[in-house]
């Protein structure tokens, strides 16, 4: 199965208080998107406790530090978006990116 990927580098709004730090991030929605894919976020690692959301909706909680995220976002995505990571570390996060997979069951 073929995976394309598009990093989410820079521009990130980092801001701490109350001991949580939030990352934010607003990217564009992929333009040239098959019927037959769906997009994920995914991150190296997050630490946390930490919650993640795209335009306002959870996509999903990161229990264990350092720990891997993913979770597809396809539905929620508008021209616009913006993601966050609302978490208890100051540690950044690994690297965060969009990718393109191909949905199970259906021809590619």
């Amino acid at each position: 199965m073929a995976t394309h990927s598009i990093r989410l580098r820079g521009s990130w709004e980092v801001a701490s208080a109350g001991g949580r730090t939030r990352y934010a991030r607003k990217f564009g929605r992929p333009r040239t998107l098959d019927p037959n894919e769906r997009v994920w976020l995914v991150c190296d690692s997050v630490f946390g406790p930490a919650g993640v959301f795209v335009n306002g909706e959870r996509v999903g909680t990161v229990e264990e530090p350092g720990r891997p995220f993913a979770a597809e976002i396809t539905q929620l995505l508008n021209p616009r978006n913006e993601v966050v990571f609302d978490t208890t570390s100051a540690d950044p996060l690994g690297e965060v990116a969009l990718e393109i997979r191909q949905s199970p069951g259906r021809p590619g």
